[in-house]
């Protein structure tokens, strides 16, 4: 499911990212379950994607003007080109000095994507208004194609933190760290039924034991990992189940390796 909050977002099994319509049950696009509050500065990179100032979705800002994000948070036109990108603030009301927002000009979907769980789910915003690097506002660093992460990740969000199917949205920016990346054949075999819409392009995390992972309002945030001193993008929060952070309910996202040429052929 795709994770969204009540705006109309998506794919929540996962996600329904229209502004809060998440199926029953099943999958959201996601918060972060099992995380901390983060420190300051500590993903300068993330923006909270918002419509009418309620936050439905994250992205982490490429260059200037472009943010990538999941392309089940772009469904609805009218929401997209009426929200703000929100940056330099973990609280999501962006009330710090350091923060700025940003109106969208445009944006951009994958043409694969074809809605709900479904592969391809990745897609570009674009703001005529140029970000001002601070310590508080940065780019995040993009993989080489088609390395395959392993070992461990970050998660970061403003998604629901809690484990039943009523979601509790926190204001500050939360933070999972050294979450394990399982592959994909584990990811596919702990869903169940729902293993199918797993791709080859998705990477996912665990603990299938539970206790952290995504949930709604987290979708289109980041996974990251560090090396060399650099934050590396390598995952987009896509679907999960719901409720969240249960056992055997591994997180997926897209794995942003697989998809460099197309972030650079449409900026």
């Amino acid at each position: 499911m795709a994770f969204g909050r009540s705006v109309l977002i998506i794919p929540v099994l996962f996600c329904q990212c229209i502004l809060g319509l998440a199926e029953p049950e099943t999958l959201v696009c996601g918060r972060v379950v099992g995380g901390v509050s983060a420190a300051t500065d500590a993903a300068p990179y993330i923006v909270s994607l918002q419509a009418g100032s309620v936050h439905y979705c994250a992205g982490s800002i490429l260059n200037a003007n472009w943010v990538v994000t999941a392309a089940h948070c772009l469904t609805s036109k009218s929401q997209v080109l009426s929200s703000t990108l929100v940056a330099g603030s973990n609280d999501v009301t962006g009330t710090a000095s350091t923060t700025q927002k940003r109106a969208i000009t445009s944006y951009v979907v994958h043409s694969l994507y074809t809605g709900g769980i479904a592969p391809y789910d990745i897609g570009l915003v674009y703001t005529a208004t140029a970000f001002q690097w601070t310590s508080a506002v940065k780019p995040v660093t993009l993989p080489s194609s088609g390395v395959v992460p392993t070992g461990s990740a970050d998660l970061y969000g403003w998604g629901s933190t809690s484990t039943t199917t009523v979601p509790s949205y926190p204001t500050m920016l939360q933070v999972a760290k050294n979450i394990p990346i399982i592959s994909e054949s584990a990811c596919v075999s702990a869903l169940g039924t729902k293993g199918a819409d797993v791709h080859s392009t998705n990477i996912c995390t665990g603990p299938l034991s539970g206790g952290i992972g995504i949930c709604t309002s987290d979708s289109g945030g980041p996974l990251v990992q560090t090396s060399n001193g650099e934050t590396i993008l390598i995952g987009i929060v896509s679907w999960g189940k719901i409720p969240c952070g249960q056992p055997n309910s591994p997180s997926v996202y897209v794995q942003i390796s697989d998809f460099i040429s197309w972030i650079s052929s449409n900026q």
